[in-house]
């Protein structure tokens, strides 16, 4: 909007007059507010009851929850101890396979782009989206082996717009 526009719509605001409330709305507005029904208690013993019953409540229950942890766990190990035993034979422990002697570790961006979306409330936000590829590699220069291991991810990162 350039100046001579804005001057000229101001121009033209100044010159017309602002319409009259309706009745309705003023009567409204003038019209005493009404104070909000109390609410009645039904007897003069229900409140410290409730109020004893609560306190009564928030003891029992991490009480019973630390109880209940504890008969299960009691259980467990029991039931542990009636096992029948069984002999197992030890493996023979054998050598490593492969000793690594270098690890890398590395990330790709494959692909980057911006969407928009609107949220419930018809509020627009702005998501940037990556996609990766996390690459690890091992290494065994003695024995000839490489492992390598590829994980795609994908990164939404959420961007708002400032409205005002």
């Amino acid at each position: 909007m350039t100046d001579q526009e804005q001057n000229r719509f101001e121009a033209e605001l100044r010159g017309r007059r602002p319409r009259r409330v309706p009745e309705d709305l003023w009567s409204r507005l003038l019209a005493p507010a009404r104070p909000a029904r109390a609410r009645q208690v039904a007897s003069p013993w229900s409140a410290p009851v409730a109020l004893g019953l609560q306190r009564v409540l928030r003891f029992f229950v991490p009480v019973a929850a630390v109880a209940l942890l504890t008969l299960l766990l009691w259980h467990h190990g029991l039931q542990r101890e009636n096992a029948p035993i069984t002999k197992h034979e030890a493996a023979p422990s054998s050598p490593p396979i492969a000793k690594v002697d270098d690890v890398k570790i590395a990330e790709d961006l494959v692909s980057s782009f911006d969407t928009l979306a609107k949220l419930p409330d018809g509020e627009p936000v702005r998501f940037r989206c990556r996609q990766w590829v996390d690459k690890v590699t091992l290494s065994d220069k003695a024995h000839g082996l490489v492992l390598e291991q590829r994980t795609p991810r994908m990164e939404i990162i959420p961007v708002g717009f400032e409205t005002y």
